[in-house]
């Protein structure tokens, strides 16, 4: 608005200056012929004519622009009629393009005005990410080299935006080329160790993976709830490969393992499953009855009714140990229906899965007991109801 106040003093002076000047010499003659039609006037009256047109179009404009009635400016012709000449003005309305995903118009603007204002680098960064989510490859790799070659000895920062751009592309052995270049360079960057482990959880390189995981600790990379999942998940990974090596294998995986994660059912459970791929089923019972006494678990519950330790009624005296603190548990209640078929208590494995499908609260559970249910039934002879409960299974399954 200052501007234009600027302007127009400076074009009432000009006028002031000219019709002083003018008035008292001849003012000159003009006469337009077209079409049959003439128009005469003096020299100064067409001047400050057109002044005054100038003027009152510019005042025009910028009441449309400042009102916007009816949104006329929302059209392509208007935006392009009325694109702020000022490169800092241009560069603000082409970040706020960028925010809203006019991806066309910010990209546009940034890069038209990246070279005029005092920072290129930051125009041409932007401009990538606008030229990345509308998929013009070519546009987002120029708009890259120009922000690395404008940055200078700070082009390190370039690199890794390119590099997330490449793997979002698909391009994961170029982005992890780019990345283990920076990493030798400026070891253990938070966002270059956030990308890394990305790219090796993605292609399963899950020792390299490990190595990573006191770095990303350390700079705090993940939140913590973010880094123990991902712990989880590389070190049961750890012990399945560690599992189809062998027993001694598998040992020397959970004895490497950090302590605090052994407490972890996820961890435990993989490790317990892992004991009875190589056939140690009683270290695998041990496992659980000395979890089941100091945690709980739906999960490590679950996997007690896998262990055949040739002691089912020990287990079934572990269990019943634990309904006493969880007497509603439906994993539990399965369990324990399980483990009862194992001792061929029949009434009691009927008894708790019936109990556990009444408080089953998903319908794979649900499917689940309904299935031992339909079983232990078409065992002990009642056909018909054991068909009915593998038709309600099958119906839970369907849901699910």
């Amino acid at each position: 608005m200052k501007r234009w106040l600027l302007i127009l003093l400076i074009l009432a002076a000009l006028g002031l200056l000219a019709y002083v000047m003018l008035r008292g010499i001849n003012p000159g003659y003009v006469l337009i012929y077209v079409g049959g039609y003439s128009f005469e006037t003096t020299l100064a009256a067409l001047v400050l004519a057109v002044v005054a047109l100038v003027v009152a179009l510019n005042v025009l404009f910028w009441l449309l622009r400042t009102l916007n009635p009816m949104r006329l400016l929302n059209t392509r012709f208007f935006r392009r009629f009325f694109t702020p000449h000022d490169p800092l003005i241009a560069t603000q309305q082409g970040m706020q393009d960028l925010l809203l995903g006019n991806w066309q118009q910010a990209y546009r603007l940034l890069v038209e005005n990246a070279e005029k204002v005092p920072y290129p680098a930051m125009n041409y960064l932007a401009a990538s990410l606008a030229a990345f989510q509308r998929g013009d490859r070519p546009g987002w790799s120029f708009c890259l080299d120009r922000a690395e070659k404008k940055s200078g000895l700070h082009a390190l920062g370039v690199r890794s935006l390119r590099a997330l751009l490449e793997s979002r592309s698909g391009d994961r052995q170029q982005a992890l080329s780019l990345l283990q270049d920076l990493q030798r360079t400026i070891p253990n960057q938070p966002f270059v160790l956030e990308q890394l482990a990305d790219i090796y959880r993605t292609t399963g390189d899950w020792n390299t993976l490990e190595q990573m995981l006191p770095d990303m600790e350390r700079r705090h990379v993940l939140l913590p709830e973010a880094l123990l999942a991902l712990q989880d998940e590389v070190y049961q990974h750890q012990l399945q490969q560690a599992g189809s090596e062998g027993e001694e294998s598998l040992q020397y995986c959970w004895k490497q393992m950090p302590k605090a994660l052994r407490a972890h059912a996820h961890i435990t459970g993989a490790y317990i499953q892992q004991l009875m791929r190589v056939g140690q089923d009683a270290e695998a019972a041990l496992m659980l009855t000395n979890f089941l006494k100091k945690n709980w678990s739906d999960e490590i519950v679950a996997l007690v009714a896998q262990v055949d330790n040739g002691k089912p009624q020990q287990q079934l005296a572990l269990l019943e140990n634990c309904l006493k603190q969880h007497p509603e548990n439906p994993v539990l209640l399965t369990t324990l229906g399980r483990v009862s078929v194992r001792n061929q208590l029949w009434r009691k494995a009927r008894d708790y899965f019936e109990k556990a499908l009444q408080l089953a609260n998903t319908s794979p559970l649900s499917a689940q007991i309904c299935t031992e249910l339909a079983k232990l039934l078409e065992q002990l002879g009642e056909r018909d109801k054991s068909l009915q409960y593998y038709q309600r299974a099958l119906q839970m399954l369907e849901k699910s």
